[in-house]
């Protein structure tokens, strides 16, 4: 079994159920231990190394311009010779990675192509599932022992109050975090503000956000590990409209490690419930360690 992986969900997935030596390629951006060394079947049109601002004006004139395509390409004739078995492409977001219309037209004529769709828990299972069905794989004890921990969280927060948290997945302009997000706050302890499980990640305007009153706010920018995001976590408390929030000057406001547990919906998002429960309730469950969350305001 080959198994080729044009996004870094899959990567994970695979890699959980005890596939990696599966592994013949991985996108640009996946991060798993498994996926060192292996070939890199994607990029990214848009440039990495600017502001948020101008990767948002970026994206937003390439879709345009493109028709609503995909930010990403594959390495087609890398794909090709890599000669994989399975595919495992997207259906849930087109600015992240390699949406199902660019790997179904890069496919290799002898390829299967899975596409991941996964917007909560449950859609996490059921992608788990697939890619063991395909392989010949059993999901069952991995996905038994995941629901365990979310039951453990559900179980040590459910007296305690639950704060109301502003998860921003995008710094400038502002959006809210959608999809998965919601949901991991809720299981952690948490209401989250402006949004409900399974909705799509928004745009947002700083008067809507200081209307929402949130007590708690994670900063969650799509794709950035710990170092950047307190970077633009600074950056906006020169920002008026963020600075005078409540949570901002009672100084609850927390940097994460963001495309390990906020980007993706994978079993480590699991981990994610985890560590938004030790930041919401840390008399009832263990604070995470300063390589995944940290008070903006102790790193000034």
């Amino acid at each position: 079994m080959r198994i080729a992986s044009l996004i870094p969900s899959g990567t994970d997935i695979v890699a959980e159920l005890g596939l990696s030596a599966s592994l013949v390629g991985v996108s640009h951006a996946c991060d798993h231990p498994s996926s060192r060394g292996l070939p890199v079947l994607t990029h990214s049109i848009i440039p990495a190394d600017v502001a948020p601002g101008e990767i948002d004006r970026l994206v937003s004139e390439a879709l345009k311009a493109d028709g609503g395509g995909s930010l990403y390409r594959t390495e087609r004739a890398l794909l090709k010779q890599l000669a994989p078995d399975i595919v495992l492409s997207q259906i849930v977001c087109d600015v992240c990675a390699v949406n199902a219309a660019t790997a179904r037209q890069d496919l290799p004529p002898l390829a299967r192509l899975i596409d991941l769709g996964a917007t909560s828990f449950n859609g996490l299972w059921a992608d788990m599932r697939a890619v063991a069905v395909a392989t010949d794989a059993d999901a069952e004890p991995l996905i038994a022992s995941l629901q365990a921990r979310l039951e453990a969280v559900r179980g040590a927060v459910a007296a305690q109050n639950r704060p109301r948290v502003l998860a921003l997945e995008w710094t400038d302009p502002p959006f809210l975090g959608g999809h998965w997000v919601p949901e991991i706050i809720e299981i952690a302890g948490g209401e989250h503000v402006l949004g409900s499980g399974g909705e799509p990640s928004r745009r947002a305007t700083w008067p809507e956000i200081a209307d929402s009153d949130p007590d708690i706010i994670l900063l969650v920018p799509c794709g950035y590990g710990l170092q950047e995001t307190l970077r633009q976590g600074h950056a906006l408390l020169h920002q008026e409209a963020f600075a005078n929030l409540r949570a901002v000057k009672q100084g609850k406001v927390w940097a994460t490690d963001a495309t390990h547990l906020f980007s993706r919906c994978t079993p480590q998002s699991v981990r994610t419930v985890e560590v938004v429960a030790g930041l919401l309730h840390p008399a009832v469950w263990p604070a995470p360690s300063p390589q995944e969350a940290v008070c903006l305001f102790a790193t000034n």
